[in-house]
């Protein structure tokens, strides 16, 4: 050989992945059935709820709001955002909920979100158990309520929507697992089939002949189908 390894092209390639495409797609079918099925198994889902809380003007008047109202309310927004995370709202909801967990845990689960160019905003909560997760931001939002009234001194903020139970979980994602699975699944058959053909040296066909040793072949003997011999 005048090489110490074997060129394989581009066409010959292709045609042993299609060759082989039953073992992709089994790769596929076990990688994907695994992860679905560990997926539903094995991870716990969480759930989200999540309630609305609209801060404005006490005893506001939607053609009595100027641009200093307005601007003075989306900073309460961020103000609020922060009061919630506090120690005195935090412990008071676990308290309240008598809630087996500690402060950390629930300021981690817990999210603030304001709404671009308005003064809504949503509080919403992650659990395991949907009915917790609704309870917990249904009293997050009351505290909060209450505790602006009480440390602002004015009661500007309202709840719009409070949370209800939520039916679907936001995680995990079974079939978008599998899907992801089923694609890794087919890559790993692939580099295998590619890994079994590049260590195969033995000569298949007369063009492997006049690639390797670059001599035209003359002829071919034929294989033919014997026949079983009678006595």
């Amino acid at each position: 050989m005048n090489e110490t390894y074997q060129e394989l092209d581009l066409i010959e390639l292709l045609r042993g992945v299609i060759s082989n495409w039953w073992l992709i797609l089994l790769f596929m079918i076990v990688a994907g059935g695994s992860s679905y099925y560990a997926t539903i198994t094995y991870v716990v889902p969480i759930y989200k709820a999540e309630s609305t809380l609209f801060i404005g003007k006490e005893n506001d008047v939607i053609t009595g709001i100027s641009l200093g109202d307005f601007q003075l309310d989306s900073k309460l927004v961020v103000d609020y955002r922060e009061l919630i995370k506090t120690r005195l709202v935090t412990e008071e909801v676990i308290s309240d909920l008598e809630l087996k967990t500690t402060r950390n845990e629930v300021v981690d689960h817990l999210n603030i979100n304001i709404i671009t160019e308005s003064r809504f905003m949503n509080i919403t909560y992650q659990d395991p158990i949907p009915e917790r997760a609704t309870q917990i931001v249904n009293r997050f939002s009351q505290v909060l309520v209450e505790k602006a009234e009480t440390i602002v001194g004015v009661k500007n903020i309202q709840i719009v929507d409070y949370a209800i139970i939520p039916t679907s979980p936001i995680s995990p994602n079974a079939t978008m697992n599998a899907l992801i699975a089923a694609m890794i699944g087919a890559m790993v058959a692939v580099g295998l089939i590619l890994l079994k053909m590049a260590m195969n040296n033995t000569i298949q066909d007369e063009s492997n002949v006049e690639n390797e040793f670059g001599i035209p072949v003359l002829g071919v003997i034929p294989k033919f189908k014997g026949e079983g011999r009678t006595t």
